[in-house]
């Protein structure tokens, strides 16, 4: 059977899992009719399973409930089948090279949707013989609190930007965007945090070796690195998306309330959670919001963001995965030494402050 002849087959989860943030539905807190009480937030994931089984682009999209709002999105390379000598004795089967691990399943894109505040885009390429098999999430937030004290609040998540940016050549084939740039902009200072941070690369001649809050602008805008496969020049321009999250909540009942947020293990880059991947197979990296600081216990895990540093030339991302309290990272070392790891995401608290 030759690789041309195989059937991609995708098999979507498309219910919703269970919520990140588990709340209830009463509208009688023990606080009822005081002028201090404060709405839970509504904060889930989304996720599905799909199976790549031809090297042609294939495209995937997932999306929140109706009037919810995305805050990321990601992927994982959970396995890729691997033959060994060719079982239909194919003259075409690849010998030598990286083939037939989960470092040949490149993403081109990963974004939010333009046209659509709760959906996300996936593309990618199978380049392994043998097939592949990907997890797909996001993580949502619902477009509005819980009620409390006969009312509700309105989230406020809105459009920052999304199109072409020029790159930085950071030599060594390794490419630099950063969304503060001249061209596009940053979220507001002291009331907005960067979310939904996406990218779509036109091609795959390239991969993701970093994705976090930039340090030239203490996190309000966002900033991606790439690195270059078969293509020896900077690429021009790709895409790169992004949206800002307000930390308050709009008026309702004459007040507002703060949604508290924070980048963990906190900015700038020096303080970020590092560690060194192994050589050999995929090696998985958590964060938890209350890890290092109890205080954060009621936080969600809703945005994720890494940067690889030393080794990063044989080191590779292979994806990420939401859990309720924590992000999972997973990224696959074929150098001889450890390579050099650093992550983190940013925590939101599941509970709103008392009235502002």
């Amino acid at each position: 059977m030759t690789l041309a002849s195989r059937i991609r087959v995708a098999a979507a989860i498309g219910a919703l899992v269970a919520p990140l943030a588990l709340v209830a539905a009463s509208t009688s807190p023990a606080d009822a009719g005081t002028p201090k009480h404060k709405h839970e937030m509504v904060l889930y994931k989304v996720e599905s399973t799909v199976k790549l089984s031809d090297a042609s682009l294939d495209t995937e999209s997932l999306s929140c409930s109706p009037g919810d709002y995305v805050l990321d999105g990601m992927w994982l390379v959970k396995h890729v089948d691997q033959y060994s000598p060719d079982p239909d004795d194919d003259p075409g089967f690849p010998t030598g090279g990286a083939y037939n691990d989960e470092r040949d399943v490149w993403v081109q894109a990963s974004y939010p949707d333009q046209g659509d505040l709760r959906t996300w885009q996936f593309k990618f390429q199978n380049k392994a013989y043998g097939d592949a098999q990907l997890r797909l999430a996001i993580t949502c937030i619902n477009g509005a609190t819980q009620f409390t004290n006969g009312h509700r609040h309105q989230v406020y998540v809105h459009h920052l930007f999304g199109g072409g940016a020029a790159t930085t050549d950071e030599g060594n084939g390794r490419f630099y965007v950063d969304s503060g740039d001249p061209g596009f902009g940053t979220c507001a200072a002291n009331n907005e945090y960067f979310v939904a941070p996406g990218f779509d690369l036109g091609s795959t001649n390239y991969r993701i070796v970093g994705s976090y809050p930039s340090t030239k602008n203490a996190g309000l805008s966002w900033a991606w690195e790439f690195a270059v496969d078969a293509v020896p020049t900077q690429p021009a321009s790709i895409n790169v998306y992004g949206r800002c999250i307000d930390r308050r909540v709009l008026a309702d009942s004459g007040h507002r309330h703060a949604i508290a947020m924070a980048h963990l293990p906190g900015l700038p880059f020096a303080s970020w959670k590092q560690s060194f991947n192994p050589t050999g197979f995929p090696n998985e990296f958590q964060y938890q919001c209350d890890q290092d600081y109890p205080q954060f216990h009621n936080y969600k895990a809703m945005v994720g963001w890494f940067w690889m540093g030393a080794h990063w030339e044989h080191n590779w991302f292979i994806g990420m995965e939401p859990r309720p309290k924590l992000r999972a990272f997973t990224f696959m070392n074929k150098d001889p030494n450890p390579a050099q790891v650093k992550y983190g995401t940013l925590c939101i608290n599941a509970r709103t402050s008392n009235p502002v």
